[in-house]
């Protein structure tokens, strides 16, 4: 697919004059790979049907050719695209408001919104942890077995891809909640308006973090991996893009509510942990992007501060 995209990009800058790019043009991104499944991305419908053309043709010579049924195009975030037409001039289908595809098992929908994400996501977790009622409640099996259990199978189940996604307080709220639910019913303990066991309690028995707190060390490292990347590189351009951090002076509609970025997001959970360490370190806000920056810079120390507390389990 590597080849094949270079003389799609070739092909494209000989029919259009230029090479597309989605966020500068000093580093053209158009496409992502894994194995056979391909996205393209453009700002335009006339760009994203010359791409999407060229590519049709350019794979004729490899024998291969495009699956048109899982073809679709999404628009994340703006107004309704124009038509986009294969080689023979059909429609691309379109993915309408009330529509999703799934790309890698993460679920996409013109909101660019993770919730819908998420809840797949718990929804699965939920499923499969119901399947081994047996193994839960088994009385001969060590309570930390089961939580290792847990951990091993579950947390990757419903944090894969959540590290470079903005989620918001009630969507954390939603993840713990579910989190919780399953650790009491490992330790047998109910709901805390009936066993009046606090979730705090449960944690300790456990020996586990809220799922969130999880969560967050996860982001904090690759937040590092992005920042030591450097200016000169594609996933820090596109971390940090301003088309991305915010909003367009000439948007058609009224401001409102600021979106929730991944980036200035992360720099304020950054802040937030450093002030809660003991001692605590207080991040100015008008030196807050300089100095986070210049803490990631330090491998070990950031990875130290990304770690999360240990906690001994009651016994």
């Amino acid at each position: 697919m590597t080849v094949l995209m270079h003389d799609v990009e070739v092909s494209y800058r000989a029919e259009m004059g230029n090479a597309v790019h989605t966020h500068s043009a000093a580093d053209p991104l158009f496409d992502l790979e894994y194995a056979d499944d391909t996205v393209l991305m453009s700002r335009s419908s006339h760009s994203i049907t010359k791409l999407l053309q060229c590519l049709q043709k350019e794979a004729e010579p490899y024998g291969m050719a495009l699956n048109r049924a899982k073809t679709k195009l999404l628009v994340v975030n703006g107004p309704p695209a124009g038509v986009v037409t294969f080689t023979d001039n059909t429609p691309v289908h379109v993915v309408g408001d009330n529509e999703s595809l799934e790309y890698l098992g993460t679920v996409l929908n013109r909101k660019g919104s993770p919730q819908i994400t998420l809840t797949t996501r718990l929804a699965r977790a939920k499923q499969e942890f119901n399947k081994l009622a047996q193994f839960w409640s088994h009385a001969n099996i060590k309570t930390a077995l089961k939580v290792r259990v847990f951990k091993h199978f579950f947390y990757p189940m419903v944090l894969y891809g959540l590290t470079h996604v903005w989620l918001t307080d009630s969507l954390r709220n939603r993840l713990d909640a579910w989190h919780c639910r399953c650790l009491r019913r490992i330790v047998r303990v109910k709901v805390s308006m009936i066993s009046h066991v606090t979730n705090e309690v449960i944690y300790k028995k456990t020996d586990c973090q809220p799922i969130s707190k999880e969560l967050e060390s996860l982001q904090l490292k690759y937040f590092g991996h992005v920042v030591r990347a450097g200016i000169a590189d594609t996933i820090h351009n596109v971390t940090y893009n301003q088309s991305h951090n915010t909003r367009t002076l000439n948007a058609p509609k009224r401001a409102g509510r600021p979106c929730h970025k991944w980036a200035p997001g992360m720099e304020l959970t950054v802040s937030r942990w450093a002030s809660a360490q003991r001692p605590p370190l207080p991040i100015p806000v008008s030196q807050r992007q300089r100095v986070i920056f210049a803490k990631c810079e330090d491998r070990a120390g950031w990875r130290s501060f990304c770690a999360l507390p240990t906690r001994r389990r009651d016994p």
